[in-house]
């Protein structure tokens, strides 16, 4: 995959999460239960759930609402079925965990490609100072 494909597919992923973010946080002001902590662990337990499960439904409704939005080159338009636009829902709703390891794992990337423009560099010095036989 090229550094342009991911690109895309981050920013999309951006773009559908912050959707979906702002969804939850409209659903969680209409709904006292949903937005008041509680003292009682077992009522905040099925809080927490609960605002997973939003969380996740939020985002799979944002991918199905921007789907013709989404570049071909993400999901084709042949692409059968709806399981494309579901597992990019899926993502979209992974919050700040999901972007925190998004970050590392593109972190991660650049350092490798980094060092591996480095070795080559040095490679060339290497032959470059070798005399010739």
């Amino acid at each position: 995959m090229d550094t342009s494909s991911l690109t895309e597919i981050t920013g999309l992923l951006i773009a559908l999460s912050v959707a979906s973010e702002r969804l939850v946080e409209i659903i969680k002001g209409l709904v006292p239960f949903l937005n008041n902590e509680s003292p009682n662990p077992t009522v905040e337990s099925l809080r927490r759930v609960s605002l997973q499960v939003l969380a996740v439904g939020a985002g799979m409704a944002t991918a199905f609402v921007a789907r013709p939005a989404i570049p071909e080159t993400l999901i084709p338009r042949s692409a059968t079925g709806d399981w494309p636009v579901l597992a990019l829902g899926l993502l979209a709703s992974g919050g700040s965990g999901f972007w925190n390891s998004l970050l590392s794992y593109l972190q991660q990337a650049k350092n490798a490609k980094e060092l591996l423009v480095r070795e080559m560099k040095g490679m060339k010095q290497t032959s470059l100072a070798q005399p010739a036989s």
